[in-house]
């Protein structure tokens, strides 16, 4: 085909059971079905914008931990039996009631905002009860020192 024409794209539907040839560069050819194909497409896709949204929920889990320093000591990203789990860390020893309302919108927020990254916020009063139960590699600090 000449240099410079339009050709039609390759349809890949999820549906179809015909075989495909996969040339990667290190030629290494492998055959699957389009259904495999168009997964495998929709997957790398997928995984690019989770990856996106992951980058830019951590970007704003720290933000809003530092708009609300006066009562935040540090903030913590963990993994939760079904979605991951935003720690914040209040400065008070007790429960901060005042504060309630400002993380129920946080949380809304967030599920809103990156959908990709189910998560649950939770405040925790006393961090002594947190470091004995969560190892320093389950979590990921966003905000504070962490200690």
């Amino acid at each position: 085909m000449p240099t410079g024409t339009r050709q039609d794209p390759i349809r890949l539907h999820y549906r179809s059971e015909q075989t495909v040839v996969v040339e990667p560069d290190d030629e290494d050819r492998f055959v699957v079905t389009a259904r495999e194909a168009a997964l495998a497409c929709k997957q790398a896709l997928d995984s690019i914008e989770w990856s996106k949204q992951w980058n830019d929920f951590l970007v704003r889990v720290h933000a809003w931990c530092q708009d609300h320093s006066s009562a935040v000591k540090a903030g913590y990203v963990t993994v939760g039996d079904s979605a991951l789990n935003v720690l914040v860390c209040v400065k008070a020893t007790d429960y901060n009631f005042d504060l309630e309302d400002e993380l129920a919108e946080f949380d809304l927020e967030l599920s809103q905002q990156f959908p990709l990254c189910r998560a649950d916020v939770m405040q925790i009063p006393n961090q002594s009860e947190l470091k004995s139960g969560l190892p320093g590699e389950a979590a990921l600090v966003v905000y504070g020192d962490g200690k």
